[in-house]
């Protein structure tokens, strides 16, 4: 019996150099999406200005290592670490729309009493749209 070489890829591994730059990214982009989500649950101020940039450039970062990973490096933990960052993008899209909304409503409330303030209850805008013709 003589050495036999292992043909199949190994499942337990990330992969060589490409595979590693694209844990690294996966992983930075993570962190960054934690940290904004966490930010926005518990209503601090943060700088999301700084974040959304941190955010694209991780992505970018990521997409660019995702060009030049060969398809054998694309293992099972690749794929869990990617299914992770997708449920924490999925939460974080979650939280976003949460705080887009609040906003919208403060914002119509806001308005809405700067309207009334400003009227003096002398026109209103039914008038406009009424016709008397």
């Amino acid at each position: 019996m003589g050495f036999q070489m292992m043909t199949e890829p190994r499942q337990d591994r990330v992969g060589g150099g490409a595979g590693a730059a694209v844990i690294t990214a996966v992983e930075r982009l993570s962190q960054v999406v934690e940290e904004e989500t966490t930010l926005l649950r518990q209503l601090g101020s943060a700088d999301f200005e700084r974040l959304n940039h941190q955010k694209n450039y991780s992505l970018l970062e990521l997409t660019r290592a995702m060009r030049v990973l060969p398809a054998q490096d694309r293992t099972p933990i690749l794929a869990a670490r990617l299914g992770r960052l997708r449920d924490l993008l999925d939460e974080n899209q979650r939280v976003l729309k949460l705080h887009l909304t609040a906003a919208e409503e403060i914002a119509n409330l806001v308005a809405n009493s700067i309207q009334d303030a400003a009227s003096d209850g002398t026109y209103s805008a039914r008038i406009g749209r009424d016709s008397y013709i």
